[in-house]
């Protein structure tokens, strides 16, 4: 009998996926938690910008390890939810992830904070940044110590923003999966 993944998804947003990419492990990526991964189709046409980050997405994709899903049009309570979060001026791929996750209970892979976190506590919403991956793969040896610092160099590097610049001396957080 194969290792079926829980009901639960992860909502990636573009920046844990750009950091992924840009950290040379996004085929890692989807297999750290044991929940499946997926990217909602307002954060794919985000990613449209990048054209090698939306390449490296569509290998995933192709090869069933990530799925685009459409945003849910037709569910009124999420749209309305989503307009009014775009209104606060929160970018269109946390407004759709934070809006979805608060209908459907899944989980917000997002490193966005100041946009996210206050919203996902006071709404119950488990959301997993990309430290909480790295601190996964570690925590499951998917990757060692070494890897985890020359992922956050490589994303530092490249001009993007972590919490932390090694995972040496960082305490994970509990987040409860």
């Amino acid at each position: 009998m194969g290792s079926k993944k829980p009901k639960k998804t992860i909502l990636l947003d573009a920046d844990v996926v750009s950091h992924f990419i840009t950290g040379g492990a996004m085929y890692l990526l989807p297999n750290i938690f044991k929940y499946e991964t997926v990217i909602l189709d307002k954060v794919y046409n985000e990613l449209q910008n990048f054209r090698r980050k939306q390449k490296e997405v569509d290998n995933l994709v192709s090869q069933k390890l990530i799925r685009i899903i459409d945003f849910p049009e037709s569910n009124n309570g999420i749209k309305l939810e989503y307009f009014r979060l775009l209104q606060e001026l929160i970018g269109d791929g946390e407004a759709a992830c934070m809006a979805v996750a608060r209908y459907s209970k899944n989980i917000i892979g997002s490193s966005n904070l100041r946009d996210i976190k206050i919203y996902c506590e006071e709404h119950e919403i488990v959301y997993l940044t990309t430290i909480d991956f790295l601190c996964q793969a570690l925590k499951t040896n998917k990757m060692d110590l070494e890897a985890c610092n020359t992922f956050i160099r490589k994303v530092l590097g490249a001009g993007s923003r972590l919490p932390v610049s090694n995972m040496d001396s960082y305490q994970c957080r509990d987040t409860g999966l």
